[in-house]
């Protein structure tokens, strides 16, 4: 997986080191239809994350934390497929 620089600097902003990311298996994984991203969401430490990747160039664009609601609002309103 080749990280971006943005992507670098959230891991570093939540503490979480590349490796963890690359080790991480997906709970879910969409297609996000208004950025045409692939979406992975992992749990770090207890926590859910949404992965951003370019499915082009598989670059990890960046990293944000989620939850469950959201996750939920974005499938229901077809923006996660």
């Amino acid at each position: 997986m080749n990280f971006t620089q943005h992507a670098l600097d959230k891991l570093e902003l939540y503490e979480i080191d590349s490796d963890i990311v690359e080790k991480s298996s997906a709970i879910h994984t969409f297609y996000d239809k208004t950025q045409n991203t692939d979406i992975k969401i992992v749990r770090i430490k207890g926590i859910l994350f949404v992965l951003v990747i370019d499915p082009d160039t598989e670059n990890f664009i960046t990293i944000y934390r989620t939850d469950q609601r959201t996750i939920d609002n974005r499938r229901k309103a077809k923006r996660w497929i």
